[in-house]
């Protein structure tokens, strides 16, 4: 019962780290579907959720890429089937490049507490690869948009790349200062009280 709670738990985290990432990437920057962003914050969100739970929470992540496509971006200019088939393949991108990086013994991604960050921009580098190819031809197949291959896996790329270091920079560097300044506080807050 345990481990079906921690299941459901953690899906929802994902389900949630991705929904937010894409409203905070909506406010930011905005989004076009034919053209992209340059800050795609989502894929960040998809990769830190993996390296922090595994594959086990691939049901949230695909959850999430689907509700927010069709919810927040509407990139799929009326075509459901192409639009999932677009979300679970981006869902399943940064799984899919972790398999393959360790695979080829290039780095460990199981244990969170040796991981080199150098080994984490390695992943978002190709993870940002595969997203943004299996995008294009997904979008190309799909005849729905008019998009120019050049400017399309140019800004998908750089977007990629700049949205996942952002969002793994700021939850590694950035937030571990933040909970310890309130925590602090928070202590001598209580030790004052007492």
């Amino acid at each position: 019962m345990q481990q079906a709670k921690s299941f459901a738990v953690n899906n929802l985290f994902a389900f949630m780290a991705v929904y937010l990432a894409s409203i905070l990437m909506i406010n930011l920057s905005g989004y076009d579907v034919e053209v992209g962003t340059y800050l795609y914050l989502p894929i960040g969100a998809k990769i830190l959720v993996f390296l922090l739970f595994g594959r086990h929470v691939l049901p949230g992540v695909m959850a999430s890429c689907i509700f927010c496509g069709v919810m927040l971006f509407d990139s799929w200019g009326g075509n459901f089937a192409w639009g999932a088939f677009g979300a679970i393949m981006g869902a399943i991108a940064p799984l899919a490049t972790m398999w393959l990086i360790e695979k080829l013994t290039l780095a460990n991604y199981s244990d969170l507490k040796n991981i080199n960050f150098r080994h984490i921009l390695f992943l978002i580098f190709f993870t940002a690869i595969l997203h943004s190819l299996t995008r294009f031809v997904i979008y190309a197949k799909s005849e729905v948009f008019s998009i120019n291959p050049v400017d399309f896996l140019a800004h998908y790329m750089v977007g990629d790349v700049i949205g996942g270091i952002v969002v793994i920079w700021t939850v590694l560097k950035i937030l571990p200062h933040l909970v310890s300044s309130l925590s602090i506080k928070r202590h001598s807050k209580t030790k004052t009280t007492l």
